[in-house]
């Protein structure tokens, strides 16, 4: 990956360059920020940055025998680890090696549930403890090139803790020449032990003029710094329909208080994965802002597609100021009880029921 391929983050980009070249990288290196602001891409560029043979003034060469192996995600000495999920014998990220470099190399700019979606059947993936095995077996190899050996943890917050803890003290004194490259969107539930090994750097979204570049001013506009969102929109293949759909119904048992409805909802989305249901309760903290933004009729701050400018045209006045706080700590609450494997119908059920207080006719 070179770094004039990655779209915007100029600044972010200068100092990696800089750190590479005054010889100031440290040995964990943490990136983090929302999705689609293109921290593996950052991470690729680094690694490739890092190892080139004929590094220019702000890029990789691209054409030595070391950045071909690079872009190929190939270089023996590039290592990653990923979120997996179980399937047969296939138990650590080596048994998805193929399907990894074929996702990274078409577009290093996707979600946690595409790549799951592309290996598995909407189960939750995770780095199992087994892993850290592997990774201290990769890097206890000899260096291909005697340059760097980096390891690239995508997703750094769905390491087992098992996992996690096993790597401590590497990651504390990683064998010469090594480097970690985490990558994370939920740093804060990261073992705060690796936290404070690694150096944090801030990735921001993309600002709206560099994506609107490749995306064009509509689309750039209502992803909001998401590349990910972004691509979405312009494939017309927004993937939101059943989410809003479901917000809908959820928010019409509310409002109307009617158990029945309410229960039939929450025994058609227990029927879902888990992972789709913290996918949706992630997209009603997204709407009911969006829907409160719309309320106080600041139309620059909004940044929905027109189904759901045309939901929020409804439901808008239902969301006060007396009550925005309340029901965003209740979505807020059931996210977190259904990451730590609460009983999903009672979570559903139990939203729904308090919700039925914060509604009002």
């Amino acid at each position: 990956m070179l770094f004039r391929e990655i779209i915007g983050q100029e600044n972010l980009k200068a100092h990696l360059i800089n750190s590479v070249k005054e010889n100031r990288i440290p040995h964990a290196l943490l990136l983090w920020g929302n999705e689609g602001c293109g921290k593996l891409a950052l991470a690729l560029a680094t690694a490739q940055y890092l190892q080139c043979e004929n590094r220019q003034e702000h890029d990789s060469c691209g054409v030595c025998p070391t950045c071909r192996l690079m872009q190929n995600l190939t270089h023996p000495d590039l290592h990653f680890a990923f979120p997996i999920t179980k399937e047969g014998s296939k138990t650590v990220c080596n048994d998805f090696m193929n399907s990894w470099r074929e996702k990274v190399t078409e577009n290093p700019y996707f979600s946690y549930k595409e790549w799951i979606n592309t290996i598995s059947n909407e189960k939750q993936g995770l780095i199992y403890s087994n892993e850290s095995e592997e990774i201290l077996r990769k890097l206890s190899l000899k260096s291909y090139s005697n340059g760097y050996k980096i390891m690239i943890i995508w997703l750094a917050e769905k390491m087992h803790e098992t996992c996690a803890n096993k790597l401590l003290k590497l990651i504390e004194e990683p064998p010469e020449n090594t480097i970690f490259i985490l990558i994370s969107e939920q740093p804060d539930i990261i073992l705060p032990t690796i936290i404070s090994r690694s150096q944090m750097i801030h990735v921001p979204v993309i600002d709206e003029e560099s994506l609107s570049k490749v995306v064009g001013n509509n689309i750039a506009h209502i992803a909001n710094g998401n590349y990910i969102k972004a691509l979405e929109l312009s494939k017309e293949e927004y993937s939101n329909t059943d989410n809003l759909e479901n917000y809908r119904s959820l928010m019409l048992g509310a409002y109307s208080k009617d158990l029945l409805t309410l229960k039939n909802w929450t025994e058609s989305m227990a029927s879902r994965s888990r992972e789709y249901i913290k996918d949706f309760l992630s997209y009603t903290q997204f709407i009911t802002r969006e829907c409160f933004i719309a309320h106080l009729q600041n139309s620059s701050l909004n940044y929905m597609i027109s189904s759901e400018q045309a939901f929020s045209d409804k439901f808008k006045r239902f969301l006060t100021v007396d009550n925005i706080e309340n029901i965003m700590e209740l979505f807020n609450k059931a996210s977190r009880d259904i990451s730590q494997n609460v009983n999903t119908k009672i979570v559903l059920f139990d939203l729904g029921i308090n919700l039925m207080t914060q509604i009002k006719k």
